[in-house]
């Protein structure tokens, strides 16, 4: 049976289970979202315009989009052992071609910490400021999100057993990507790849504590079709899961094509103030056990204000700051396995083996600073094998968020030098700045709406010189 089919098998299953406890609905809370948008560029989508905007947004750089859902959450302050959750949302896309999709699909039963959850949802993994950060290494909402099944603690849990010093989150799940085209096996395509995930990371400190340290890691695996791409082996797909699982090595060769981070960072939090520092540090395929590459990764400060304004107060105000440093420009392990060469570099969110690379339809999985060759300007070099062909980068991000006058504001720039792939290097560093301004204001219309703008530009030698404006309207709003 492919995991397609058992995954519908299981939201079925988990809807059933929604029937049965549907009549204790008052565990959840009702809410929906609405919003329409038109936007124009002189070329192609700005960066910032389409970037960790969960694959919605079109590349066309002229295009109206309209997206609604509706979404039944958990009631934090029910006592009720298990409880129910469950979304829909859809988008709706026009430019120079139509695209209609549902983007979230899933639904959850939550038994005491624990979480069951079937279908798809956007999430992201790794240590980090969500709200403005260039986006998780490994999972940064860049992509439309998979189907999955998934196992996990949402929440950190205090261990009693340390007086809550020590929490803990995990989560463990299996998605479904769809066909991909082979570079290295002994068919040229497979019908079916999967997306293996979990993520573990620990919290120390209690709530009264002002200084909290968080440490973990996430693993991630594209996978599938083995016994068709490697038929001397004799894989089947369980022995080929449980290689992947594990990280086992297959004649000194990994199964599937790995990819995660070690995260740490440090939280204070002030009297007006939240401090947040981190660090995700890469792994590859072939270095899970041996993070010699220290110089790639991620680093972050963030600062958020957690002091509210005077009420009514309309004077300009900074609300939260974000500054990154993003390094893949090494991308060597010093000590490859078995010392094969092709274990030596690591050439992160492409793959050896998987046409599709790190990505899900058309888009990266991982941080969009790896962007699909298809969004590079058409000058530069490409090969046929690779996702994306620029892996190798320095950047240079920073986010603030304001309000002045019943105005929220925000900003996103990034600076980047980048050198492409080790496959397809460019013939000298290629600078790029992406830029991002919006502002937001609520109205007294339609029981309570907002409306935005945006002013986007990409300049450089990375994209195509763009500039782009947006405009929309939103509505959000509990039902009961």
């Amino acid at each position: 049976m492919s995991f397609l089919f058992y995954q519908i098998r299981v939201c079925l299953t988990l809807y059933l289970l929604l029937i049965v406890f549907e009549i204790q609905a008052q565990d959840s809370t009702v809410y929906y979202k609405a919003s329409i948008m038109a936007a124009g560029a002189t070329a192609q989508t700005p960066f910032w315009q389409y970037a960790n905007q969960h694959g919605s947004v079109p590349l066309t750089g002229n295009f109206g989009i309209a997206d609604a859902g509706i979404y039944k959450v958990y009631n934090p302050h029910n006592p009720r052992f298990i409880q129910w959750s469950a979304g829909i949302q859809g988008v709706a896309s026009y430019g120079k071609s139509e695209n209609v999709f549902l983007s979230d699909l899933y639904a959850a039963l939550k038994i005491g910490r624990v979480e069951i959850l079937a279908g798809q949802k956007r999430m992201t993994a790794g240590l980090l400021d969500t709200t403005l950060s260039s986006g998780s290494l490994a999972m940064a909402g860049n992509a439309r999100p998979y189907p999955r099944v998934q196992i996990s603690m949402p929440e950190y849990m205090p261990l009693y057993f340390t007086n809550n010093f020590v929490a803990i989150k995990f989560s463990y799940s299996d998605g479904y990507l769809g066909p991909s085209g082979i570079n290295y096996g002994s068919v040229p395509r497979i019908s079916d790849t999967y997306l293996h995930q979990k993520q573990l990371y620990f919290r120390l400190g209690n709530k009264s504590h002002r200084y909290r340290i968080h440490l973990g890691g996430n693993h991630q695996a594209i996978w599938g079709g083995e016994k068709e791409i490697m038929p001397l082996y004799r894989l089947d797909m369980l022995k080929a899961y449980w290689y992947t699982i594990s990280g086992k090595t297959l004649d000194y060769k990994k199964v599937g094509n790995h990819f995660g981070t070690f995260d740490i960072g440090g939280e204070w939090r002030g009297k007006n103030w939240n401090f947040f520092v981190y660090r995700q540090n890469i792994y590859e395929t072939g270095s899970l056990f041996r993070v010699t590459n220290f110089e790639d990764g991620l680093n972050g400060l963030s600062m958020r204000r957690t002091k509210p304004l005077p009420k009514g107060s309309s004077y300009f105000a900074f609300q939260s700051f974000l500054l990154e440093v993003i390094g893949t420009h090494n991308q060597v392990n010093r000590y490859p396995i078995s010392e094969l060469a092709l274990f030596e570099r690591a050439n992160y969110f492409n793959s050896y083996v998987y046409r599709r690379g790190w990505s899900y339809y058309g888009s990266g999985i991982g941080t969009p600073l790896a962007s699909a060759s298809a969004t590079t300007d058409s000058s530069l070099p490409r090969n046929n094998s690779e996702f994306t062909n620029n892996n190798r980068f320095w950047a240079f991000h920073t986010g603030v968020t304001a309000t002045w006058l019943n105005f929220k504001l925000s900003f996103r720039g990034t600076y980047s030098r980048n050198s492409g792939s080790f496959l397809t290097p460019f013939d000298g560093v290629k600078q790029q700045v992406s830029l991002w301004l919006g502002a937001e204001k609520n109205l007294n219309i339609l029981n309570g709406c907002s409306i935005y703008s945006a002013l986007s530009s990409d300049i450089g030698k990375l994209y195509s010189n763009s500039y782009g404006l947006a405009v929309g309207l939103r509505k959000t709003g509990f039902l009961d």
